[in-house]
């Protein structure tokens, strides 16, 4: 399972692109969404890449160089699961923001392409390209810092509004890694649903349609799984603590639901 979440993009709703237009817009900003391969999924406003950096690419062989550089920001950003801010090779500033769901980065946001100083960078050597440099938003230090801020709470809204959605496979793989890392404790509907950032109807329709079965099933077949598990690898636990580690409330209810699911009882079924 943990091979397919690599290969699946984050999918935006319409929502997301808009209030994230408004803030670019607000900035004179370009913001850019990208899966968490690095694929660019959407690009708000349409917004082309400056007109500064398209000349330092043309005029410095930059392109490669800078998509590199992009990769390299994204996989830390990535890696510390925290906003950061870079310099490109041509002298501009940009932001990275991971947009994380279930404690996973699925993907980034990045606002770029705005100048942390009024002097020119050593790169443009040109009048044009100074010019077109001098055109860029400029940001002190102060305001990077509140951008950042500015960012953060737009993603936490984003999360929070239910604005991040998964394709349904990828749906799929998050709800049983949910289910089996809390299966020792309560599971309910509510509290899955809470994780996966959708609705309790949204999670029930969706487990009828594609898993065939209701959340409380799923999670009592994930628990006897568990149990089987441990009943060989611990044949020396005594059936409270393999009902306990499996989820269950008592040892006398674990033999009840183990043995109408599996057709024997847990010591049978270890004696066997």
């Amino acid at each position: 399972m943990q091979n397919q979440i690599s290969s699946i993009e984050v999918l935006l709703s319409d929502d997301v692109r808009k209030a994230l237009d408004d803030f670019a817009a607000l900035l004179n900003l370009r913001a850019v969404f990208f899966s968490r391969d690095g694929k660019e999924i959407k690009i708000g406003r349409d917004a082309e890449t400056s007109a500064y950096c398209r000349a330092m690419w043309r005029n410095h062989d930059l392109a490669d160089a800078c998509d590199e550089l992009d990769l390299r920001m994204h996989a830390e950003c990535g890696r510390k699961k925290q906003i950061i801010s870079y310099i490109c090779h041509a002298g501009l500033g940009e932001i990275v923001a991971p947009v994380i769901v279930m404690d996973d980065v699925v993907g980034f946001i990045v606002l770029g392409q705005f100048r942390v100083t009024p002097l020119f960078p050593a790169i443009a050597a040109s009048p044009e390209e100074k010019r077109l440099y001098a055109q860029l938003p400029l940001f002190t230090r102060e305001q990077l810092h509140n951008l950042e801020h500015m960012l953060q709470v737009l993603l936490e809204w984003i999360l929070a509004k239910k604005l991040v959605d998964y394709p349904q496979d990828m749906r799929m793989v998050k709800l049983h890694r949910y289910i089996e890392r809390h299966l020792a404790e309560k599971i309910t509907l509510a509290t899955a649903a809470r994780a996966l950032c959708c609705s309790v109807s949204t999670l029930t329709h969706f487990l009828r349609e594609k898993g065939g079965c209701c959340f409380s099933n799923l999670v009592a077949s994930k628990r006897i799984e568990r149990a089987k598990i441990l009943l060989k690898e611990h044949p020396e636990w005594k059936l409270d603590a393999v009902a306990g580690k499996s989820g269950f409330g008592s040892s006398f209810y674990f033999s009840r639901m183990f043995k109408k699911a599996v057709g024997i009882t847990p010591k049978d079924f270890r004696d066997k």
